[in-house]
């Protein structure tokens, strides 16, 4: 299942059936690239086998001989192993630069190509990223080409200059950080049922987690109340409510109002209260008493008194749910905006209406998809297309830095409590970007603050092995809500990152990432990480989140809590 394997294990799986090849008397002139084949068992394990000794691959033009637009589209093929593929992000190809070999999907298995030489690998690996830069983008690549879809950003993804690609993200990290990067194994965390529901009763949602006590299981219209446990994990306290008009403090009872599913649930007022989101009205935010049980106010999103749709709602800053505090953030797809639930002064309406603050409307093209805060309040927003914008707590109307996508929806969001690394999670991959650079002036500068452009360090994108990816993506898995170690206060450092995957939950070493360096290459020719920890569920997995830092033994613990759609498991 890819635990206690790095990424250099792996991929010597290949070399190993190589250098068997190697023993056996080859004819003459069967010297050239090879081409492997993963090969699977009935038990879903699997083994490298070698497909062709002289694999000859190609990139060709599928409309070479009848279009008059002028316009490619290119596909890589392999006779001698029965390859012939569109190139695109289903490739989902690794590059290793020390191997010589190029790992990547098709005929829903992996093959792997292992060049004999530096110089052809080189080639491919260019080629490769070429076709993939003019299937997606429709232009060939080259600096013009770059600069106009990648903007600042033209000398880092897709870029031929692989100067900087193996260096480590964080190259100033101190020995506390090194030696984090050795600490703790997440292979060596127990794990324990906290939760079981039968199959008849509704199914397990999400996990709104708490800082203080409680958290809350969401299922269907109804919260089921956890305990947080020292040392990490959660127990069930035998308890449950819904969020409706009438319904009886802590303990379930007949509703007199319609109960309703939320699609984004906010603790807030030190954990108190909760905002609720539904899908049937998102111009609409109920605000609930948790110690009542009950909706107390339900509430219009307006602005210059015209309802606006909210899709997604997140704290001012990372603390903000353990205080007394009444403003929040909320994104639409051409929205940003931060609210306030306290009401204006004089004005007596018969339906509340929550007090804009400030924020933007875009015309058209944004496609938020996704948001979270820092620390300070500093907002990383996704987009559909994959740009991901960095906003200071004050100002809303204009990021100060844009950072292009791959072309991936960002489906979640997350920052570091410090602000100086934001997460983001699209369906093949999730992306991890320091927010710190060196500006022009040789000042210590953070992209939420001035624009970073190309001066940053080069994101890293983090990664399933092959091996892996065939298991969890059976059903067309993706990965799901990445997250770091949740931290609420100065003076600690996140240290690993979590996300979900199917059947599978997935920890990285977040300080390993962070301070070392990578041979690995993978779509939009950026540095790839693929050494972590997979879980397997007998069912999906639909929520993992850290417990809060307080909770933990110490702080280079890994302790989180994985829902399926009947299960609740601590992991600590």
């Amino acid at each position: 299942m890819g635990q206690g394997q790095s990424a250099e294990e792996v991929l010597d799986a290949v070399n190993q059936v190589d250098n068997a090849q190697k023993t056996t008397p080859q004819k003459e002139g069967n010297a050239g690239t090879k081409l492997f084949k993963y090969v699977t068992t009935i038990n879903g394990e699997g083994n490298w086998e070698l497909a062709s000794s002289n694999a000859k691959p190609h990139f060709y033009d599928s409309k070479e001989d009848s279009n008059s637009s002028g316009k490619k589209d290119f596909f890589l093929e392999i006779e001698q192993g029965d390859v012939d593929v569109h190139v695109d992000a289903g490739l989902n190809y690794v590059l290793d630069v020390d191997q010589r070999r190029v790992t990547f999907a098709a005929n829903n298995t992996i093959y792997a190509l292992k060049f004999q030489n530096d110089d052809a690998c080189r080639t491919f690996g260019e080629q490769l990223n070429d076709a993939i830069f003019y299937n997606q983008y429709g232009l060939e690549n080259d600096e013009d080409s770059r600069a106009k879809v990648m903007e600042d950003y033209a000398g880092t993804l897709f870029s031929k200059e692989t100067e900087r690609l193996f260096e480590p993200m964080d190259t100033n990290a101190d020995d506390e950080d090194k030696e984090a990067a050795n600490f703790l194994t997440p292979e060596k965390l127990r794990e324990k049922q906290a939760k079981e529901t039968a199959k008849d009763e509704d199914a397990i949602n999400a996990i709104v987690m708490g800082a203080g006590e409680n958290n809350y299981l969401l299922r269907g219209c109804k919260f089921d109340v956890l305990r947080n446990l020292e040392g990490g994990g959660v127990e069930d306290k035998g308890l449950s409510t819904r969020k409706t008009r009438g319904t009886a403090a802590a303990v379930e009872v007949e509703t007199t109002g319609a109960a309703f599913t939320p699609s984004r649930v906010l603790l807030t007022h030190g954990e108190r209260r909760m905002n609720l989101l539904t899908p049937e009205n998102r111009s609409i935010l109920h605000h609930a008493d948790i110690e009542v049980g009950k909706i107390v106010t339900t509430y219009n999103f307006q602005k210059d008194s015209v309802d606006v749709p909210i899709m997604d709602i997140a704290s001012d800053y990372k603390a903000a749910q353990m205080e007394d505090h009444s403003q929040f953030l909320g994104l639409d797809q051409n929205r940003i905006c931060r609210w306030d639930l306290r009401e204006k002064r004089g004005v007596v309406q018969s339906t509340p209406v929550l007090d804009y603050v400030a924020g933007k409307d875009y015309s058209r093209g944004t496609n938020f998809t996704c948001m979270a805060t820092s620390g300070d309040g500093f907002v990383a927003v996704g987009s559909r297309d994959g740009r991901i914008r960095l906003y200071n707590s004050r100002v809303l109307t204009q990021a100060k830095t844009s950072i292009p996508g791959l072309g991936a929806p960002i489906t979640a969001i997350d920052v570091t409590y410090d602000g100086k690394w934001v997460l983001a999670t699209a369906d093949r991959y999730l992306m991890l970007v320091k927010t710190t650079y060196v500006n022009d002036k040789g000042k210590d500068a953070n992209a939420f603050e001035s624009r970073m452009g190309g001066r940053g360090a080069v994101p890293r994108l983090l990664r399933l092995k092959p091996e892996d990816a065939i298991k969890t993506q059976v059903n067309g898995a993706k990965f799901t809500k990445g997250k770091f170690t949740w931290i609420t206060e100065g003076g600690q450092s996140e240290r690993w990152i979590v996300a979900g995957c199917g059947r599978f939950s997935v920890v990285w070493n977040f300080s390993k990432i962070r301070t070392t360096s990578t041979q690995s290459l993978g779509y939009g020719g950026l540095p790839t990480c693929m050494d972590y920890y997979l879980r397997a569920k007998e069912e999906e997995v639909v929520d993992v989140q850290f417990v809060h830092q307080k909770y933990m033994r110490d702080v280079d613990q890994a302790a989180m809590v994985v829902a399926t759609p009947h299960s609740l498991f601590n992991l600590a």
